[in-house]
This record gives C-alpha cells, sequence and structure tokens, in this order.
C-alpha cells in the first residue's frame, strides 16, 4: 500500500485538529477512571482462567513488566493491586457479586469499543448478543494467548542448542537485541489484534499493523521517558505522600490509552487516506449543507431501489457523493433517525430506503431537517412560547427578499400591540409617527 507525498505532509495537521478537537484526550481520560473501576475485576477473572491452566504465578512478572515505567513505585502498586485479586474469591461470590463483577469487566470493554468507534466514525455499536459473544472472547483467550506466547518463546530459548548459539560471541549482541525486542513485538500483535477487532467495522490488516507498529515504538519509547520522568522528580512525586503511587498509575494509564487510541486513529487514516484532506469539518454542518447532502443520498439509493439493484454501503455511496466521510455517516444516520432510511445487520451496513419513494416527498424531508428530531421540536415549540413569534410572523418577510429590519421591527410592534389592547392609547402616538416615517421612506 503506497501513500502519496500529499497524504504525508496532511497527516501531521489531521493529527494537530485531532488534538485540538479534543476527543481523543477526552476519552483517554475517561478510559482510565473506567479501568481503575474495571482493573481489580478483570485481574480477578483473568487469574481465574489463569489459574484452570496451572499459570497463574505468572501473573505478577507481566504486571510488574506493564507497571515498570512507574519505577520504584511499581512494586508496591502491583502488590496493591494483587492484594485486590486474592481478596476477591470468585468461587464464592454467588449470583449476584458474579453478575457485579462481569459487569464491571463488560463495562470497561463496552467502553473502549465506544471509544473506537468514535474514532473509526462507526455510528452503530455491537448488538447485546455480539457483545457478550466477544468481550467473553476476548477475557477468557486474551490471557491463555498472552502467557502462551510468553511460554512458548521462553521454552524456545532454554532448547540446549538455542543457548549454545547464544553463547557464541559472534550471535551474543544479536540474541541481547532480540530478547530486547519481545516486549515491542508482543505490543505490537496485541495492538494489531486490538485495532482489527474492537471497532465494528471491517479493519484491513495492514493500517491496523502499522498502527499497531507505531503505538508499540511509542508505548516502548513512552515507557522510557515516564521511569526517567519518575526517577528525576522523587521530591515533586514525595508532595502525593501515599496517594503517590496511585497518581503515578493514573498518569500512566492516561499516557498509555492516549498511544492505543492515537494509534487506531492513525489506522483509519492509512485504511482511507482520503479523510486527512478533512480533518477541519465543522462538527455541526449548515441546515443547507444538510439538505444538499440528505438529497444527494436519497438519490443514490433511491435509483438503487428503482433498478432492482443490492442496497449500497457507506463506502460505496462516498464513491458516487464524494462528501467528507464524517458528513457522511452523520447525514446518514440522521436520514435514519427521521426514518427515511433503514440498514440491515451487515458488516459493513447497507443503507435502503425505508419508505417507498412514490410517498416520500421532498416538502417531507425538508420539514424533517428544518423542523429536527423530538426533543428540538419541543425546544421550538418552548421558543415560540417565550417569545410570541412563530412561521406565520416571520414568513412574509422571508418570502420577500426586499424586506428590512425595520419593517419586521414595526410589524412585530403593531402585532404586539394587537394583542395587548389596552396599551394602544398609550402607543398610539409613537405608531403614527413610525408610520408617517415609513410614508417618507417609500416615497423617496
Amino acid at each position: 500500500m503506497k501513500y502519496p507525498l500529499r497524504f504525508l505532509k496532511a497527516l501531521p495537521r489531521a493529527f494537530f485538529y485531532d488534538l485540538l478537537e479534543g476527543q481523543i484526550t477526552l476519552r483517554a481520560m475517561g478510559l482510565v477512571y473506567t479501568t481503575l473501576l474495571s482493573l481489580a475485576p478483570s485481574l480477578a477473572l483473568s487469574f481465574s482462567v489463569l489459574k484452570g491452566f496451572g499459570v497463574h504465578n505468572q501473573l505478577e512478572p507481566a504486571l510488574l513488566q506493564f507497571m515498570a515505567p512507574l519505577g520504584s513505585k511499581a512494586e508496591e502498586v502491583t502488590k496493591q493491586m494483587l492484594g485486590f485479586v486474592d481478596n476477591i474469591q470468585v468461587g464464592v461470590l454467588g449470583i449476584a457479586g458474579l453478575g457485579i463483577l462481569l459487569y464491571t469487566v463488560w463495562s470497561l470493554m463496552q467502553q473502549i469499543e465506544q471509544a473506537f468507534n468514535h474514532l473509526w466514525h462507526v455510528q452503530k455499536g455491537r448488538p447485546l448478543s455480539i457483545q457478550i459473544r466477544d468481550y467473553l472472547s476476548v477475557v477468557m483467550l486474551a490471557p491463555i494467548l498472552l502467557f502462551t506466547a510468553l511460554g512458548l518463546w521462553s521454552a524456545f530459548s532454554h532448547i540446549p542448542i538455542i543457548q549454545a548459539i547464544s553463547s557464541h560471541y559472534l550471535f551474543s549482541t544479536t540474541t541481547t537485541y532480540l530478547l530486547k525486542l519481545i516486549p515491542v513485538t508482543v505490543s505490537i500483535i496485541l495492538f494489531t489484534v486490538c485495532y482489527m477487532y474492537m471497532p465494528y467495522t471491517r479493519v484491513r490488516f495492514v493500517p491496523a499493523l502499522l498502527g499497531a507498529i507505531f503505538a508499540g515504538v511509542a508505548w516502548q519509547g513512552a515507557g522510557w521517558m515516564f521511569s526517567s520522568f519518575v526517577v528525576s522528580s522523587g521530591q515533586q512525586i514525595a508532595i502525593y505522600s501515599v496517594f503517590a503511587g496511585l497518581f503515578l498509575f493514573m498518569l500512566w494509564l492516561y499516557i498509555g490509552w492516549l498511544i492505543v487510541l492515537t494509534g487506531s486513529r492513525l489506522a483509519y487514516y492509512l485504511q482511507y487516506p482520503d479523510a486527512v484532506y478533512y480533518p477541519d469539518q465543522p462538527a455541526l454542518p449548515s441546515l443547507e449543507t444538510k439538505e444538499l447532502a440528505a438529497a444527494a443520498i436519497l438519490r443514490e439509493v433511491g435509483q438503487q431501489y428503482l433498478r432492482g439493484e443490492a442496497p449500497l454501503s457507506s463506502e460505496e455511496l462516498r464513491q458516487r457523493v464524494p462528501i467528507s466521510r464524517s458528513l457522511m455517516t452523520l447525514m446518514l444516520q440522521e436520514l435514519i433517525d427521521h426514518d427515511f432510511l433503514t440498514r440491515d445487520d451487515a458488516t459493513p451496513a447497507h443503507y435502503l430506503l425505508k419508505t417507498a419513494p412514490e410517498t416520500l416527498s421532498i416538502a417531507r424531508i425538508q420539514r424533517a431537517f428544518w423542523q429536527g428530531d423530538s426533543k428540538q421540536q419541543e425546544q421550538t415549540a418552548q421558543v415560540k412560547q417565550a417569545t410570541g413569534l412563530d412561521e406565520t410572523i416571520l414568513m412574509p418577510f422571508l418570502d420577500n427578499p426586499n424586506s428590512t429590519v425595520r419593517e419586521a421591527l414595526d410589524h412585530s410592534l403593531l402585532a404586539k400591540t394587537a394583542l395587548e389592547p389596552a396599551s394602544i392609547e398609550e402607543q398610539m402616538p409613537e405608531i403614527v409617527e413610525q408610520a408617517k416615517e415609513a410614508l417618507k421612506s417609500q416615497t423617496r
């Protein structure tokens, strides 16, 4: 897969706008707190699974490796976390306790999926049945696969012939570098799987791998810099006293989630290179933009229906209506919310007309975007009641392109006095003067 020089130049600008928008940092912060709440239950479930395979003793070394950037606080935080895990006796929790435990883990997985779906502009998440299947698979299989990979590498490195080759002076340096690459390689593999399967959309292998390589290298580099920061700021960290370990752990979690989400966003840009050229799209398009985009989308979907051909996916629609991906996603969702379109459960989803084109009027489409959804209509009714204005007052001025604000003000004053007969006599002199001024301006 080749990327032009124009794409590589536009990529930093797109990331700058992403960070300026604040969604990546905001979701990383949210995932930090969700992780804190669900970390002990997640580790308890993983510990139970690993205990069934007799490898539960490897949980502590793996946690120490993850906490290594915390420096001297790594062992303290790891022991506290394992203490929480030991206090959770999965076998004696009961149905209610086990349900709460599973719900906590499920909520973490759901938050992660929502963050990935947002970065990939996926409006519809996994159905509940698929969530249960996929999330349980991750919780149960991920620890087994991870420790199996580490165990195989450990067994491979202890083979006599491999040890003999490694001890030779010609290969000792190479072996040392390979051992240092193990954490990076494992991180890249995990990130690749995560980027391919967490968003509820089809992610190709190469973009996921390239995003994972960035995230894996950035993770190791950030770990090295964070450990240096911890060592060099011992006195400042001491201000937090007993909370120093928690503070450092939360900061490291935030950096970690920031790297993970940035890698996923990079994979999105690599899979859809045209997205980097629309980084500063407004979050709320104008009403005119919505009407034009909706008309174009309904035209393509309707023509597909009349020809009796298969419905179109979002990507196929973008080939026919070349607007930005974020605007296409927004408009498809709004057309579904207004009951003009529906979509199937395929991946990727395909879009069909929900109403036959011969019964769907243009006025209804325009009115739907003009009035908005039910909550927006309630808000409009409140504004009408508070201001005393409605379409009957405004439309005559909107239909006439030569109408001025002064004419509208005069009309508004007369309309207001018509509602208040008792005050007509008091305001009559002013009304007469305004009428004279209006007549003078017309005769000029």
